[in-house]
Formats: structure tokens, sequence, C-alpha cells
């Protein structure tokens, strides 16, 4: 039983949820709260999971995901980083034997030693990604990093799969191939870390407060990393440099983390890649090729 009255919708429920406990959305972080009942269902039954599996909810918010989570059997670690909210979700949700609520942001979170105290050996990840953290927080998830001391995080092969709400744009270059519009560093990583696929698009009126943009669910299937600590370090380096700037050719691109255009020529050379392409041309096999050679 809740204590939000007899509403029956996400969106009633919030709204008696306000009118118990007046709070406001803040807009520094992101807060958009899916109330539509359709696409709750369509993102649980994603996420396939039921008794036995442990599901953590990125950004929890007043719990209309999580209820539903509950309701399949798993178990579920809810993370949500505004203390407000946090006091929602627990009227909302009430006592849970299967629930635990981490008040903390999920850049701060140490997934192993989540999944330790929660005696999970795996886990499915889920979430309403805020826009302003999308891009670190999938790196973090999926286990990336700039730095070699903090890259291949033991727990990176405990996630099996993620179901994230994004901004229709970012799903958009996530997914998105050489050669198009929205290819960039974020496609990259993205294939190098997981196997992507764009399931549904949500209309934007499914959020309250409504949000500017529509939005789309995607789910990530993380992959084995194919790369050793230091050489995933050039390969982001050369990611970066080769999107910094769209039009410029390889040459100069890779020239400013190569030491300059002899020792760029050198290594485009040795990976048999012509200088005047544009970084926005290249697959992902071919970043990882001119990072390993």
């Amino acid at each position: 039983m809740t204590l939000a009255g007899p509403a029956k919708t996400p969106a009633q429920k919030l709204k008696a949820l306000q009118a118990r406990f007046p709070f406001r959305f803040r807009a520094s972080l992101s807060q958009h709260f899916l109330v539509e009942p359709r696409a709750l269902e369509r993102i649980t039954a994603a996420l396939n999971v039921g008794p036995g599996d442990c599901v953590m909810e990125v950004g929890a918010g007043a719990g209309f995901l999580t209820e539903r989570l509950l309701q399949t059997g798993a178990d579920v670690i809810a993370v949500e980083v505004d203390a407000a909210m946090v006091t929602l979700l627990k009227h909302q949700i009430g006592f849970s034997p299967r629930l635990k609520i981490v008040t903390a942001d999920i850049m701060s979170l140490d997934v192993g030693s989540l999944l330790d105290e929660k005696g999970a050996a795996t886990c499915v990840v889920a979430g309403n990604l805020p826009y302003h953290i999308t891009t670190p927080a999938l790196f973090h998830l999926l286990g990336l990093s700039r730095k070699p001391e903090t890259s291949h995080p033991s727990w990176r092969q405990r996630i099996t799969r993620m179901v994230f709400t994004v901004q229709r744009e970012v799903g958009l270059r996530m997914a998105s191939g050489p050669g198009t519009k929205t290819y960039g560093a974020l496609s990259v990583a993205v294939a190098y870390g997981s196997r992507c696929e764009r399931l549904f698009n949500i209309h934007a009126g499914a959020f309250i407060p409504r949000p500017k943009v529509d939005s789309v669910v995607v789910r990530l299937t993380p992959l084995p990393p194919r790369l050793t600590p230091e050489l995933e370090q050039a390969f982001f380096s050369l990611m970066r440099a080769a999107f910094g700037q769209r039009r410029k050719m390889l040459l100069n691109a890779v020239a400013e983390v190569a030491g300059g255009k002899n020792a760029a020529r050198a290594l485009l050379g040795r990976a048999g890649l012509q200088e005047t392409r544009r970084g926005e041309t290249l697959s992902l096999e071919e970043f990882l090729h001119l990072a390993s050679v």
C-alpha cells in the first residue's frame, strides 16, 4: 500500500505525492519523470528480468519504474541522488525486502561493491539518464575510462545488459555508423563497449515535467574489452582528436596526439590509412587498428 492515495496512473500518483510532500523538480538534475504506463511496461519487458535477477535502477525518482521492476520478482537496487526524491520513493514503494535504496550519484558508485552487498553475481541496469550526465554515465557503467588506472574495473563484466531512456538525439548518436551526420566519438565508444539497439521512441508528453524533445529507449549489451588499458587510452585519445574538428584531415588530427605530422604520417602509414580522410569516416575497427599499430 502506498501513501499516494487512490490514484491509479503514475501521473495521478505524482500529483497526489506533490500535494502531500511538496517538492520542486530540479532542472539542474534534468528531472523528467516517465509517467506513461505503456512505456514503463515496454521498458520492463525489454529488461527481461524475473525472480533471481538483480536490477540496478539509475535515477529511481518517484519509483514508477521501480514498482514494475519489483513486480517481476527481481531484486532492485534503486539509485537516486536527490534526497527529496528518495523520500517520495520510500513512501510510494513502501517496504520490500527485495529493494535496496542508495542515495548517491551514479558517477561515484562502485558497482561491484553494491552487487556484493546485495549478494548478486551480475545485474542489469535501467534508468532515464539525465541529459547532462548521459555520456559520462555510459562511460562509467561500461567500464570505460580515460585513465589507465581506472579502466577495466573488476565489475565490468558483471553488468549483462542495460536499458536506458535518453534524449532522441543522443540515442541516434549512440547507434550511428561512419559517414552519417550523427556519427561521432560517442558512437565509437558505445560500439567499442557494447552492442547497441534502438528499441522505441517516447514522446515528450509521456514525461512530467514535459521536456523540450522526444526520447528513445536503447538497450546495450556490454562486450568484453578488446584492448589493454594502455591501448584503450590511445584509442580514446585518437578518437577524440579525430572528432575534435570534423572537417580536419586525419593527418592533422592524429598529429595532435602523435607528436607532430611526421609521427602521424608514420602511424597512418603503418595502419594503412589515407592521410586525407576525415575522422568521421573511420569505422570502429579502423580506430582499433590505428590504436594498436
